[in-house]
């Protein structure tokens, strides 16, 4: 079957038959099955796709419910009936993002501000350790979704996706883990994540797979040196 032949027209801007091939997840098993979480987060690379290609944009005012709609999508899928299954889990977590002024949108999105004059590849890795360090910014999914959050960034740059493959998984997942570890609340935060900024910026452009990248990808991203005008929170 093919890994990706019920996410529409995708591959304007990622590939995601390679992305498909390539996506290393510690699941059981492998399948096509929406349940899995390689499955889930296949879809949220379509998403984010659809995102670039379209020029909606997660980091400006009214662009919260589409930052959420990722970390719905890798932990309860794309089908009514998921989300229905799911829906006191969804409940909670809009709860906590909405209303929770040091964890949620209100906090996140003031980081936003201070640092969109960054490059797209150091905004990238900033915003994948803002998300997984403690506080974190969703109850649950923080790493896939910060994973999708980063390949956004660097996608509408022109830039292949962050996707964990076999290759990297290890490095991968040891950077994952020390964000984990930071808690931006504490003194030393400040000095320990620009130490781990400097490593997964590193990390993100040794990774980063031409092959991830869809062909005819350089008409829909944006130039290298933007990235987002101005931030907010709407529900």
């Amino acid at each position: 079957m093919d890994p990706t032949s019920d996410l529409g027209a995708s591959g304007r801007l990622f590939d995601l038959d390679a992305i498909a091939a390539a996506l290393d997840i510690p699941t059981p098993e492998r399948s096509a099955d929406e349940g899995t979480v390689e499955r889930r987060m296949l879809h949220g690379y379509a998403f984010v796709d659809e995102l670039v290609t379209a020029g909606r944009d997660p980091f400006v005012y009214g662009g919260s419910g589409l930052l959420i709609e990722m970390n719905h999508i890798v932990l309860c899928g794309t089908s009514p009936a998921r989300r229905a299954e799911f829906g006191p889990h969804i409940a909670a977590t809009e709860r906590r993002f909405f209303d929770d002024h040091e964890c949620g949108a209100d906090s996140f999105y003031d980081w936003v501000a201070l640092n969109r004059q960054l490059t797209p590849l150091a905004f990238a890795a900033r915003a994948y350790r803002r998300i997984v360090g403690a506080p974190q910014l969703f109850i649950e999914g923080n790493q896939r979704t910060a994973t999708l959050v980063a390949s956004y960034v660097l996608g509408r740059a022109g830039l292949p996706p962050l996707v964990r493959t076999a290759d990297h998984a290890k490095e991968f997942a040891a950077l994952s883990s020390a964000c984990k570890a930071i808690d931006r609340r504490q003194i030393w935060s400040a000095i320990q994540g620009r130490i781990l900024d400097w490593r997964l910026q590193r990390f993100m452009a040794r990774s980063a797979v031409p092959v991830f990248l869809a062909r005819d990808q350089g008409s829909t991203a944006s130039p290298a040196n933007r990235l987002v005008p101005r931030a907010g929170v709407s529900r």
